[in-house]
């Protein structure tokens, strides 16, 4: 978990982690989160951004088209499985955009109108 301020706090969920125990224990009136998943781009796309960063030397881990496809098809999955949970998803094919997608997403459910459940407003 991340502090950005005293009310604001950025949680990262991975796949690996127990996703629908942890949206489900958030979703409450008293945290009241707004959740915005990044998506894993298109097959090819990951590829090319694996090497590329691979290529520059940011990392050395060398991943198969296996594990970049299980990647993809796992993104794929918590779209379709939890994607009533998600205010915002943007799709990671670029970094600059994917960084600038997040930054705003900061500052969205503070200058603009949010749908809550009924139960969060009575």
């Amino acid at each position: 978990m991340h502090v950005v301020d005293s009310e604001t706090a950025v949680l990262e969920l991975r796949a690996e982690d127990s996703a629908e125990y942890v949206l489900k224990v958030l979703r409450t009136v008293e945290f009241m989160p707004y959740v915005v998943f990044i998506a894993a781009p298109e097959f090819e796309t990951l590829k090319a951004m694996h090497k590329a960063v691979v290529d520059a030397g940011i990392t050395t881990k060398l991943l198969r088209d296996e594990d970049l496809k299980k990647r993809v098809d796992e993104s794929a999955r918590i779209q379709q499985t939890y994607r009533h949970y998600f205010d915002l998803t943007g799709v990671n094919d670029n970094l600059d955009t994917a960084f600038e997608t997040l930054k705003a997403a900061l500052d969205r459910p503070s200058s603009e109108p949010q749908w809550v459940p009924v139960s969060w407003v009575y």
